[in-house]
């Protein structure tokens, strides 16, 4: 079949497909090739340009689905304003966008989102209460994010370390190694807001290895950030919470030295 010629149903599962697999790019390749938009399409282009950190067309996606009749009671509309309000760190907002879809649909996804939106406000004793929703609901593919205390958490980076090799051990006594629960608006690069997600696992800021020059003495020291709260909420029980700590801090240790995302992984750092 000529490719020009492929009807219009199946280029619109062909995008839901490539959507769910994370191939955002070729899901909208395959929506332009649609000959009109619907809220559907619309809804979907709002998602993958969410996942591809796209915030501006995101929004102008979802203007455009409600201009074709897409309203506040559609649950979905509401679910990608709400992941569009959270990713440009507008928390309250989004935080009421997710509970009022609680109050069309009761889902342990929608549950997820608000529980982050209460982290990130400070409001602990409500994400948990979410989290317990979300396990009632469906334990099996929500069971609570394993807790660690303080010292639990600051042991295991320890224990992290420890296993390090000898010259990233050394690098890393050199930076600050910052423990928290959540990251906060502060750390958010002005105007890409989208570099920052609010359910970052860990974060490195400064300059790395590769760009530090003498000058550099003088300035404070680059920091490696790890949010204790997402990280828990990333893992379905503490063997896994043991095995993504590792993963991260490794993670940003390759970012400190300054190597991009494949070098991280050739260094079995990911």
């Amino acid at each position: 079949m000529n490719p020009d010629l492929v009807p219009e149903e199946e280029l619109l599962d062909r995008a839901w497909l490539a959507v769910d697999e994370g191939e955002y790019a070729q899901a909208l390749q395959l929506l332009a090739r649609l000959p009109s938009e619907s809220r559907e399409t619309c809804a979907l282009a709002a998602t993958a340009r969410l996942e591809l950190g796209d915030l501006e067309a995101a929004a102008a996606a979802l203007e455009r689905a409600a201009a074709l009749g897409a309203g506040e009671d559609d649950p979905d509309l509401r679910w990608l304003r709400g992941e569009l309000d959270l990713r440009c760190w507008r928390i309250d907002a989004a935080r009421d966008r997710f509970r009022g879809l609680l109050e069309l649909e009761d889902s342990p996804a929608a549950l997820g989102r608000y529980a982050l939106c209460c982290e990130l406000l400070g409001d602990l004793e409500a994400a948990d209460r979410a989290f317990e929703r979300a396990r009632d609901l469906d334990p099996d593919d929500w069971p609570l994010p394993p807790r660690l205390d303080e010292q639990e958490f600051s042991d295991l980076i320890d224990d992290a370390i420890a296993r390090l090799p000898e010259p990233f051990r050394e690098a890393l006594e050199e930076t600050q190694l910052i423990l928290a629960p959540v990251p906060t608006a502060e750390l958010v690069v002005p105007g890409d807001p989208a570099g920052t997600p609010p359910d970052i696992l860990g974060l490195f800021i400064g300059r790395s290895k590769l760009e530090q020059s003498i000058e550099d003495a003088l300035e404070l020291p680059p920091s490696i950030y790890l949010f204790q709260r997402n990280l828990e909420r990333a893992s379905l029980d503490r063997e896994e919470l043991v095995e993504e700590v590792r993963v991260t801090l490794y993670h940003e240790v390759g970012h400190m030295l300054g190597f991009d995302e494949d070098g991280v992984q050739d260094l079995g750092l990911g």
